[in-house]
C-alpha cells in the first residue's frame, strides 16, 4: 500500500510541476506585455537615451560627488 501511495504522490508532483510551469509562463508573458513592453515602446518613441550621461565637466576624472562633512565610526554604526 505504501509503495502505491508513493507512486501516486510522485505522479502528482510531476503533474503539478507541469501545471506550475505553464502558469509561470502565462504570468511572466502577461507581466512583459502589460508592463515592460509599453515602457520600452514609449522610450523608443520619444527617443530617450537611457545610457547617455550628460557631461558636466570634460576635464573631470570622475562623476563622483563629494559629500560635505565627515563620517565617524560612531555615526556610521547608528545609520541603521
Amino acid at each position: 500500500m505504501l509503495a502505491l501511495m508513493k507512486r501516486i504522490w510522485r505522479g502528482w508532483k510531476g503533474i503539478a510541476h507541469k501545471i506550475i510551469s505553464a502558469q509561470n509562463f502565462v504570468l511572466m508573458a502577461g507581466v512583459y506585455w502589460f508592463a515592460v513592453a509599453p515602457v520600452a515602446i514609449a522610450i523608443k518613441l520619444i527617443r530617450y537615451r537611457l545610457l547617455e550621461t550628460p557631461v558636466v565637466d570634460d576635464e573631470a576624472d570622475s562623476y563622483w560627488e563629494k559629500k560635505e562633512g565627515t563620517l565617524s565610526m560612531d555615526r556610521a554604526q547608528k545609520m541603521f
